[in-house]
């Protein structure tokens, strides 16, 4: 749940850093900024504990919420949960996205040397946790009574949130569909078999049609023999 405005911070200290002409390849400047973002991660995943450890102690199991629950093999199931069920659950969320990150992060780092990589990552993990609800509410002990943003279920703006909020709409979309073909097929049929017992011109059936053609072809016939007997 990062703003916009959060979103420029990290850019905006490479751009200051490339002003003030940072030489990455220095050796002490590299062993600084290595140092930092590894405090940077030791601070983020301790801070992540200490929110697993106030959830299991101070949690709420008396209140409940309904929560899509993404499913393997099709839409996302509905289901309830308790608050602290809830909030443990939205915790291994951060947890697997700052994990996935971090590994992400130093694998660039270590096989192509890729410094600015480092430096974005220690300032959009602390604002990305830092804005989340739950470090609101269970270190800053915010009340989410009083909050919007931390009423359960919180508003999930990541891109893989986003992607799935949309693979749902177009599944119901597709749903709808099908049901409205589903409901005009039957209608058609209905008007065709109208149609066949109006009797109209376009369904006359082939054996009246041979029968007046047989009739047409009989009439010169009897004309031929009645010359000949006169």
């Amino acid at each position: 749940m990062v703003f916009p405005w959060k979103m420029l911070v990290g850019p905006a200290l490479l751009i200051g850093m490339k002003a003030v002409k940072f030489d990455y390849d220095k050796p002490q400047n590299l062993l600084i900024i290595r140092v930092v973002y590894a405090l940077t991660q030791i601070v983020l995943f301790a801070a992540l504990g200490y929110i697993a450890y106030r959830i299991s102690k101070y949690g709420d199991a008396k209140h409940s919420v309904k929560v899509k629950v993404p499913s393997a093999t099709g839409p996302a199931v509905e289901t309830e949960m308790t608050y602290k069920d809830y909030d443990m659950s939205e915790l291994k969320k951060l947890l697997k996205n700052f994990g996935l990150g971090a590994a992400m992060t130093v694998a660039i780092h270590a096989y192509m040397a890729v410094v600015p990589a480092l430096i974005l990552q220690m300032v959009t993990q602390p604002i990305t946790l830092i804005d989340h609800a739950l470090f609101l509410i269970y270190i800053l002990k915010r009340d989410p009574s009083k909050n919007p943003k931390l009423q359960r279920p919180f508003v999930d703006d990541s891109p893989a949130a986003k992607l799935e909020a949309f693979k749902e709409k177009a599944q119901q979309e597709r749903a709808r569909l099908e049901a409205l073909s589903a409901q005009e097929e039957p209608a058609a049929l209905e008007s065709d078999v109208a149609l066949e017992s109006d009797g109209t011109p376009g369904d006359v059936s082939v054996s009246d049609t041979q029968s007046s053609l047989s009739k047409v072809e009989r009439r010169p016939r009897r004309a031929e023999v009645g010359q000949e007997e006169g």
